[in-house]
């Protein structure tokens, strides 16, 4: 009986494991989708090994992977890394948070820092 109750207490806690292992996995694929900047153009963040790219929606809906606008790693329950700016063309520190249909992404260039929101398309 003993014995039962140890394997009992173990199924409980390896299922216990999986079950935040898949939270967790399903939190960091939410950033994946299409979205629409505020210039209307659209971007697909897709995962590539450990990464998040971003890469530009031509006209005809396919995905442009010779040109990244976004890089992001997935650590301590936040995506930070690279994003284009075409603007100053070169690449600022970004961190991203998704809250629903919007993804929030604060830009960093040096001392100054700017927030903007991109729509999920649908």
């Amino acid at each position: 009986m003993r014995n039962m109750n140890h394997l009992i207490t173990i199924s409980f806690f390896v299922l216990s494991i999986n079950f935040f292992a898949q939270d967790k996995q399903d939190e960091q694929n939410e950033i994946v989708a299409v979205w629409i900047t505020p210039d209307e153009i659209k971007v697909e963040i897709y995962k590539e090994g450990t990464r998040y790219i971003g890469s530009p929606i031509n006209s005809e809906g396919e995905r442009n992977t010779e040109i990244e606008v976004l890089n992001l790693e997935y650590k301590e329950g936040k995506w930070s890394g690279k994003i284009f700016s075409k603007k100053r063309e070169r690449l600022l520190d970004v961190e991203c948070q998704v809250e629903g249909d919007k993804l929030h992404l604060e830009v960093t260039a040096r001392f100054i820092s700017a927030d903007l929101q991109w729509s999920r398309a649908r």
